[in-house]
């Protein structure tokens, strides 16, 4: 669990950075903006200094808006790319489609936390202000730091020509523990404390899991554990699908044709429901920094799951 600490990390550094952008398109046109977005990404991918994007789609209600998070070397990179005709030129064949203003919050990256459920907070600091402001944001991640669940509380500076407002990115491991949070007394507490800097105050809410299947981005011991858990999940779904549908259901189509069935099947199963449950029930094993004794612990479990697994589908098959 680590906490950044107001103001020590700006967007001028020189390592990585993550343009954070939020769109809110007209629902008719999601279709349109998924394949622009397609478009754009011919174009990014060639750019100096860019690394990869990735485009979080809508999922409301506690997301409305489109988020896509552009990572460059640097901020020179991002902010070349974000001022770049190229840019402007895709802007304008698509901006019919949109709903108000895009968000941008220019980051830098902390590659020791695995962003799960996060706030980016955006405020207006009148000049002279700074000082006051940073005492009340110490304040408050010395408050949220006593909450179960915090991973940590993160402020970027404003960047001129980029982003004129100061930016917040509060972190908790899971959505229930950061609405423990954001609905607790003393966070309204220490916001009516801090009443000059919220008249423009703008709140938003996403599930990213950027370390999610994302191997730039984690560790190779995390990695591993990722594969062990998936394949915890995989194997039994697999089985079952073969044993109670693809024999008895598709046994009359050729092999290929089932055998492609069945991975259409325990993808979508894997994707949308038992691997993001799986690494919830291991979310005390699989974090970095468990350390030794969890660590062992957490093998052997998975260990005897496998054999168990393996001996129950030995007996069925026996049967």
């Amino acid at each position: 669990m680590t906490t950044t600490s107001p103001g020590s990390a700006t967007a001028t550094s020189g390592g990585p950075v993550s343009l954070i952008i939020e769109r809110r398109v007209i629902p008719e046109s999601d279709d349109l903006y998924r394949d622009w977005q397609k478009r754009l990404g011919v174009v990014m991918a060639t750019w100096p200094g860019f690394i990869d994007r990735k485009v979080i789609e809508p999922s409301p209600p506690t997301q409305d808006d489109w988020v896509l998070i552009q990572r460059f070397v640097n901020a020179e990179a991002a902010r070349t790319w974000l001022q770049s005709a190229e840019r402007a030129s895709f802007i304008d064949q698509i901006k019919g489609h949109f709903v108000g203003q895009e968000d941008i919050h220019l980051v830098t990256e902390d590659q020791s936390t695995n962003k799960a459920a996060s706030i980016i907070v955006t405020s207006h600091v009148e000049p002279g202000g700074e000082d006051a402001f940073l005492g009340w944001q110490r304040k408050i991640s010395a408050a949220e730091s006593s909450y179960a669940g915090f991973v940590g509380h993160k402020i970027e500076r404003p960047t001129p020509g980029v982003q004129e407002d100061w930016t917040v990115i509060l972190t908790f491991d899971t959505d229930e523990h950061l609405e423990a949070w954001q609905n607790s007394p003393q966070r309204a507490k220490l916001l009516k404390e801090g009443e000059a800097y919220n008249t423009n105050v703008r709140v938003s809410k996403s599930s990213y899991g950027f370390g999610f299947w994302e191997p730039g981005r984690q560790s190779r011991a995390t990695i591993f554990k990722d594969n062990l858990l998936v394949l915890l999940v995989l194997y039994p779904i697999v089985f079952l699908f073969s044993v109670f549908i693809g024999n008895p259901l598709l046994g009359g189509i050729p092999f290929w044709a089932s055998l492609f069935i069945g991975n259409v099947v325990s993808t979508q199963l894997l994707g949308w429901l038992v691997a993001p449950w799986i690494f919830k029930v291991f979310d005390w094993w699989h974090k970095p920094g468990v350390g030794v004794r969890r660590n062992v612990y957490g093998y052997l479990i998975i260990a005897a799951l496998y054999a168990i697994s393996m001996g129950v589908y030995a007996l069925l098959l026996a049967m």
